[in-house]
């Protein structure tokens, strides 16, 4: 139990070392400058263990967004988006822990054992609404159609790919 506390704490601040300094500090042209809002606590979200209880997701989502909150300043937006998203993401995957048999590897994590197309469709749907829902609440509605809908779905597309890259450098994917 303390391993695997231990093994997300650490996922999650890889997650906050990327953002802070890597995803943060990358220039690109200031008129363009919106498309690319990448946020990989998704990441951390989606890949906490399906047997967690819904209080408890709940709970670890919201202190995960507030945490991103203080170090990035968004006075309580990830807190919000990220509860919303630890919320829905029980409904999502509680039958999962039922149609998933033990760990076959340490280093495994429960989404490879699903098959990639499940996979994809389950971090690119919840990478979605995180996205629609942090830059709409951000940008309070304004501009909608012009900065938020275009820099939803690059966002979107560029945290989908960096999650894919991140977990499959960090878990081994399944080798058959």
């Amino acid at each position: 139990m303390i391993v695997t506390i231990l093994k997300y704490l650490g996922l999650y601040m890889l997650i906050v070392f990327i953002q802070l300094f890597i995803l943060s500090n990358l220039f690109i042209n200031s008129s363009l400058s919106f498309l690319f809002q990448p946020q990989l606590i998704v990441m951390f979200l989606l890949l906490l263990p399906s047997s967690m209880s819904h209080a408890w997701l709940v709970f670890v989502s919201f202190l995960a967004g507030l945490v991103f909150d203080i170090f990035f300043i968004q006075y309580g937006i990830h807190a919000a988006v990220s509860t919303v998203i630890g919320f829905s993401r029980y409904y999502a995957t509680r039958e999962v822990e039922n149609v998933i048999s033990a760990r076959e590897e340490d280093n495994q994590i429960w989404t490879s054992k699903k098959g990639n197309a499940w996979k994809w469709t389950y971090f690119l749907t919840f990478t979605g609404i995180y996205h629609f829902l942090f830059l709409s609440i951000e940008s309070l509605g304004s501009n909608f159609f012009i900065r938020v809908i275009p820099s939803v779905i690059s966002s979107t597309i560029i945290a989908f790919v960096l999650v894919l890259i991140l977990e499959n450098l960090i878990y081994k994917p399944v080798r058959n």
